[in-house]
């Protein structure tokens, strides 16, 4: 049982960093978003941000997707490109 709950405690770990590292990553691409607009995080409520960042990780959650599957037939031989 203690490997089971390693593994289970490993991939709570690996997730829960997963989770960190796009939410950072989405709240890099919105201020480089908002330096394009030529605005600041000031001008939005807070609730308007979180809703702004969360798109933002749908976003990479699809590229991560795509790119995932685009390996995975890569790797079984069938060319997309």
């Amino acid at each position: 049982m203690k490997l089971i709950d390693r593994m289970v405690e490993k991939k709570n770990d690996l997730s829960y960093r997963l989770k960190i590292h796009i939410r950072k990553k989405a709240i890099k691409q919105f201020e480089k978003k908002l330096e394009l607009l030529q605005k600041k995080i000031s001008d939005y409520p807070k609730d308007e941000l979180e809703a702004f960042v969360a798109e933002e990780e749908k976003e990479i959650i699809k590229s991560y997707r795509n790119k995932s599957i685009g390996a995975l037939l890569a790797l079984l031989g069938f060319n997309i490109f």
